[in-house]
């Protein structure tokens, strides 16, 4: 054999030696998985998470972007009260969260709420209603953040649906036994989401052709089974007019509560149906 092979033939030996060596040391002195000292060791993708744990890690929460006031606007009922009506954005597509606060001032008048809203909801409708009228004044809404956000891996709103939805107007009635004394909405809303509820908010809207808010009012259904049908009324006190127009529904109910979703009687004890009463089934 000649002396170049076999000097290529010693170095390739050696080489798979010093290579083999090496990987035997750290396969001998690496740091094992445990899966339960709250640290990422070995082969763990996250802390105590990834395939080798048989525990898939969580998904990273995205940071949070302010939600957006898209519309502010005075409602001018009887010319005495008013209502003032936002219209809010949640940028986020993951994230929602409840308890938000909002301050709104007008004139000397000051009103502080609450509110949740959905993963990437475009439109969350937010109402006082029956205030004073501040002629001359341009009322302001300041809105903060949730205390917490909550992250949702996947999110779906309940499905409340309405139908069967009238407009009833005294002024213009054409029925004989129209019994109506004041302008009013009426409908069915039924809950086709899988969960009993404790309660869902119903907000109408009517806007007149060029978009501009000229009524508004809400109501509040309380426990209201799945695929339960239910039915509604909102009225106002004063008419709106021969002025032509639209109305819109806005339905929500606050899926961030365990306590919004009941409890059903079943075997002869209160058992939770379908999901656990200390946790939120919407939640990740």
């Amino acid at each position: 054999m000649k002396r170049g092979l076999k000097q290529i033939i010693i170095i390739v030996f050696v080489l798979v030696v010093v290579v083999g060596t090496a990987l035997l040391i750290n396969w001998l002195l690496r740091v094992k998985p445990t899966c339960f000292d709250s640290l990422q060791n070995g082969t763990e993708e996250g802390v105590d998470c990834g395939s080798v744990c048989n525990k898939s890690c969580p998904t990273p929460k995205p940071k949070a972007e302010a939600l957006k006031l898209k519309d502010f606007q005075i409602v001018e009922g009887d010319g005495v009260k008013c209502d003032l009506v936002a219209t809010v954005e949640n940028p986020n597509s993951s994230l929602g969260g409840q308890h938000i606060p909002y301050t709104i001032t007008w004139g000397s008048m000051q009103k502080n709420g609450e509110f949740y809203i959905y993963p990437g909801e475009g439109e969350r409708y937010i109402a006082e209603i029956n205030l004073p009228c501040q002629k001359g004044v341009t009322p302001s809404i300041t809105i903060g953040d949730p205390s917490e956000w909550q992250f949702f891996k996947e999110f779906e709103k309940p499905t409340l649906e309405i139908t069967n939805s009238e407009i009833h107007d005294p002024s213009q009635a054409t029925v004989a036994n129209e019994s109506y004394e004041f302008f009013a909405i009426t409908g069915t809303t039924i809950n086709k989401s899988p969960f009993d509820l404790k309660e869902i908010e119903i907000y109408v809207i009517l806007k007149n052709p060029t978009g501009k808010i000229i009524g508004v009012n809400r109501t509040t259904i309380n426990s209201i089974l799945a695929n339960e049908k239910r039915d509604f009324r909102l009225f106002w006190t004063h008419s709106f007019g021969k002025e032509e127009g639209s109305y819109k529904f806005f339905t929500t109910s606050n899926l961030f509560s365990s306590e919004n979703f009941m409890r059903t009687f079943g075997a002869g004890s209160y058992q939770s149906k379908d999901i656990d009463a200390n946790r939120n089934p919407f939640e990740e």
